[in-house]
């Protein structure tokens, strides 16, 4: 089966985070046709597969859910539509294709190749994955970037539940007492305005993702809560956000305050063998190898904080369709990007790690 039709099968699986069974018995059955020993699906719905004993060890590992929302799978060309063509099921394609032409040019590292589960919500595949293996050498993630670029870095994240309780009155006497919507609408404001149009990888940046409150039409609400999605880089901590967003709430003794979840920020080694190898590859390959920083996270993240070792996130799309329902890509991209892959785990193991 070439590249377009594997990919296509992929997007035709519907996968969002949760429901990863179907799409992990896919690429279970495509692991096997690769030629990849004993791929087994876990209690966690990863699929991993584990192959060769010499240096290096690669973790190499895409992420095999979506975010929710169905997108038709169209095919215009080379173009093909769907729900992860972006984020993240072409970067996991081309992680898998890149390291089945490494072995089959010669690479006798021990590699192992993981689908995880659960990258757009919980991160459970790969704190699973983490709790299953020993820390190797340097592991790449999939994620889109283009063919030259290589993701060296994201931001941290925070996701923040606040909440805020007030007496209820009838709606005509509002001015009685505060209004717990209010209270959280007012410091909204204050986040936005502080937080909400920072761009550079340097700053924090703030967005509200969910809002809710009230029960009745005619009453003010009692209780209201707001879900504050908050990225932020290495030279800041948990602590200094927390503390500045109580300090913008005033009497901060009138709120609750909740991290629902959090990933920290981490940075690539840009020094390191794994940058030198990708960059090396790039150039090979004819293009000009480009590093670049998110203010998104992924499992490099957890990985990264948690083994301290050089990673990479590398793979093909258009970061900016990620999670919007415009998700294309041209497949010939994948075939470029696990080259790529192939040419750089043979750079580690010909000028690292020499017999």
């Amino acid at each position: 089966m070439n590249t377009r039709d594997m990919l296509i099968k992929m997007l035709e699986i519907y996968s969002p985070s949760g429901e990863e069974y179907e799409i992990a018995k896919l690429l279970r059955d495509y692991m096997e046709d690769l030629g990849f020993p004993n791929p087994v699906i876990d209690e966690k719905y990863n699929v991993v597969s584990v192959t060769g004993r010499n240096k290096p060890s690669i973790l190499i590992c895409g992420h095999e859910d979506t975010v929710p929302g169905f997108i038709d799978v169209k095919i215009d060309g080379d173009l093909i539509y769907g729900r992860g063509a972006v984020d993240a099921k072409s970067s996991l394609l081309a992680l898998m294709l890149g390291a089945k032409h490494a072995l089959d040019s010669g690479f006798d590292g021990r590699i192992i190749l993981a689908a995880a589960s659960g990258e757009e919500s919980d991160s459970k595949g790969i704190n699973y994955i983490e709790s299953g293996y020993d820390k190797t050498d340097y592991a790449i993630f999939g994620e889109p970037g283009g063919p030259e670029n290589i993701t060296a870095g994201y931001k941290g994240r925070i996701l923040m539940e606040i909440k805020k309780h007030s007496s209820s009155h009838h709606a005509s006497s509002s001015w009685m007492e505060e209004n717990s919507i209010d209270s959280l609408i007012n410091l909204w404001i204050k986040i936005r305005d502080k937080w909400g149009s920072n761009k550079d990888f340097n700053d924090i940046s703030a967005g509200i993702t969910k809002f809710n409150g009230g029960e009745y039409d005619n009453m003010t609400p009692e209780n209201a809560s707001m879900f504050i999605d908050i990225r932020y880089p290495k030279s800041v901590t948990e602590n200094d956000i927390v503390s500045e967003i109580k300090s913008l709430a005033g009497d901060s003794r009138d709120y609750i305050f909740k991290t629902q979840n959090r990933t920290y920020p981490y940075i690539s080694d840009l020094k390191s063998n794994l940058v030198s190898a990708f960059k090396a590859s790039i150039k090979k390959n004819g293009m000009v190898p480009r590093l670049i920083f998110k203010s998104g996270s992924g499992d490099m993240n957890t990985l990264g904080h948690d083994w301290g070792i050089p990673v990479v996130t590398y793979g093909p799309g258009d970061t900016k369709l990620s999670h919007t329902p415009d998700e294309v890509i041209n497949y010939r991209e994948i075939d470029k990007c696990a080259e790529i892959v192939r040419d750089s785990l043979i750079y580690l193991k010909n000028n690292v790690f020499k017999n």
